[in-house]
């Protein structure tokens, strides 16, 4: 999950999220270029020391140590010199280096991936794919086309933002007067555990969320959890932001907001809680419910074991028709500034769809792999053992229907729809009219 604090009224007036992270790619283009591997007898890898770059931090950054240590036994000719990046905050040093002095092998988000690739900064791997018989077969389908830039691989998937998950502390909604073992299954439950959980001190501040609201994220969700999609075909025509499916989205979170005390109370507890994947609210015990990705479930096993909670599906609309939605992929890339491709292309097959993906993925932190396989018996032992809740996460996963587009033009309508929710929620713009500018700028920026 990548998660983004809302921006006070101060701020937005100020001036809007512009994407200046990404500008540096367009001004530091450098040439395409595609590192084939040799093909037939080829001598021993000479020694090489790589840099990787990655997001996984909390227990997380230790439990992928152990598979590096792995990794390095195997292959003692390569030694790894793993980075963690801030998140939030990784993508401008990740895209300011793939213009200049680049890792070896990196994790790189899709809203930065595209406008990477269009620029030249990426190498593609298709010829290495062909030169050791490795088939996009292996992966889900909507996972590996998010490493697809105009007909060509530039990269390989080591994590989907697809598994949406609501997550809920069974003993609140009892209290709430829900069952405890179905949660919220509609937006009208989540109305009522906003209303009833949510408290606050003498000062009006908040003390606890009944759920934690994730700014205009929360808004795309709910759009497509209520039947609707945004993009389509990613062309002008297939735009639909001014639509009533959205519009009826946009204000069911805009009164989740105001059921928590409002855009700036909730602003002010989410700042004072801290980062939302890993000083995790619910598992603080200052919220009683969330969306949050399935890694929650490891984070969970690692800070408070006790807890009595449960995961579903995110509560949807009343449209009948309910679109479960892939976000984004984090794949693993070769730029192409890196000084030891091959080392970092044996590491990137070790950790996208070797033993390091199944030891890291499922058997360590029972979450499902991209390789559909390591779901399945007998890989999916160890899993079972440390999430109670593996069956669930995979009957979200192998209903994904539907995934945003792999763009380059995707983060600046990302900032343009965060800037039109805030508009709303600050009472700048009325929903109609933040819907209807959002719906020309973004058709704009797909023409």
């Amino acid at each position: 999950m990548r998660h983004m604090n809302p921006i006070g009224r101060r701020q937005f007036l100020r001036g809007a999220a512009g994407g200046s992270a990404l500008a540096v790619l367009a001004a530091c283009a450098v040439p395409t270029t595609s590192a084939p591997a040799e093909t037939g007898d080829a001598p021993a890898m000479e020694p090489a020391t790589i840099s990787f770059w990655h997001i996984w931090g909390g227990v997380r950054d230790e439990q992928l140590k152990t598979v590096l240590d792995d990794f390095g036994a195997t292959h003692p000719e390569i030694i790894v010199e793993p980075l963690l990046l801030p998140n939030p905050g990784y993508a401008d040093k990740i895209v300011t280096a793939l213009a200049g002095d680049a890792p070896d092998l990196t994790m790189i988000y899709t809203v930065e991936f595209a406008p990477a690739a269009a620029q030249g900064a990426l190498q593609s791997v298709d010829d290495r794919l062909a030169a050791d018989d490795v088939s996009s077969d292996a992966w889900y389908p909507g996972i590996w086309d998010m490493t697809q830039w105009e007909g060509a691989t530039y990269g390989v998937p080591f994590v989907g933002n697809f598994l949406q998950l609501f997550y809920w502390n069974m003993d609140d909604y009892a209290a709430a007067g829900l069952d405890p073992e179905a949660g919220a299954l509609v937006w009208d439950d989540l109305r009522h555990v906003m209303s009833e959980l949510s408290t606050f001190n003498d000062d009006g501040n908040i003390d606890h969320l009944g759920f934690v609201p994730g700014g205009w994220v929360e808004w795309m969700m709910g759009t497509y959890r209520n039947g609707h999609d945004w993009y389509g075909d990613a062309t002008p025509d297939g735009i639909a932001i001014d639509h009533p499916l959205s519009q009826e989205a946009l204000e069911f979170v805009v009164d989740l907001y105001a059921r928590g005390g409002g855009w700036d109370s909730v602003g002010a507890a989410l700042e004072g809680w801290g980062n939302q994947q890993l000083g995790n609210p619910m598992i603080a015990g200052v919220a009683s419910s969330i969306r949050s990705g399935i890694f929650t479930v490891n984070v969970i096993n690692n800070q408070n074991p006790e807890l009595p909670y449960k995961l579903g599906k995110y509560p949807h609309g009343p449209n009948g028709e309910h679109l479960d939605l892939i976000q984004a992929c984090w794949n693993m890339v070769i730029p192409t500034n890196a000084q030891n491709p091959d080392a970092a292309w044996t590491l990137a097959k070790y950790l996208s769809r070797g033993e390091g993906h199944l030891k890291f993925m499922v058997e360590i932190q029972g979450r499902p792999a991209m390789i559909r396989d390591y779901n399945m018996a007998p890989h999916d032992a160890k899993a079972r053992e440390v999430n109670p809740y593996w069956d669930d996460a995979l009957e979200v996963l192998n209903g994904t229907q539907v995934s945003l587009p792999v763009s380059d033009k995707l983060g600046t309508a990302q900032n343009i729809l965060r800037e039109a929710f805030e508009r709303v929620m600050l009472e700048v713009d009325s929903v109609g009219d933040a819907l209807s500018w959002a719906q020309g700028e973004v058709e704009a920026i797909f023409a």
